[in-house]
């Protein structure tokens, strides 16, 4: 019994409230990257957002739950789209932001790699 992962959320509070309902409905939800999620917010948004995970017997329940809950009275978002999706309207600058925030973090993660491999070769 392993987790796979159920959604992506690009805000730590909505993956909260969803991992919330998952657990109300009887699903064993647990939030992934919410401790440096809550401190490097940026970089899990450029990542793609918190995973919500769930036991591989209970994804398709988990999304058809969350689905459930996006579309009732007052938080539709309409059908074609899936739920916690990036936002439509500003799509092209979230991409770019997305886009410029794996390039810092390859840059601050892989700076010590670069360092090391760098004084390793002038040896």
């Amino acid at each position: 019994m392993g987790l796979a992962l159920v959604t992506r959320i690009p805000n730590l509070m909505e993956a909260h409230i969803a991992v919330g309902a998952l657990r109300s409905a009887g699903i064993a939800a647990v939030l992934f990257d919410g401790n440096f999620g809550a401190v490097e917010a940026p970089v899990i948004e450029g990542l793609g957002g918190y995973r919500v995970m769930a036991p591989q017997e209970e994804v398709a329940e988990a999304r058809a739950t969350l689905k459930a809950l996006r579309t009732s009275p007052g938080l539709s978002t309409g059908d074609d789209e899936p739920p916690w999706g990036a936002p439509t309207a500003a799509a092209a600058s979230y991409r770019a932001r997305a886009k410029g925030m794996r390039v810092i973090a390859m840059l601050f993660l892989g700076a010590p790699v670069i360092v090391w491999l760098i004084s390793n070769l002038l040896r």
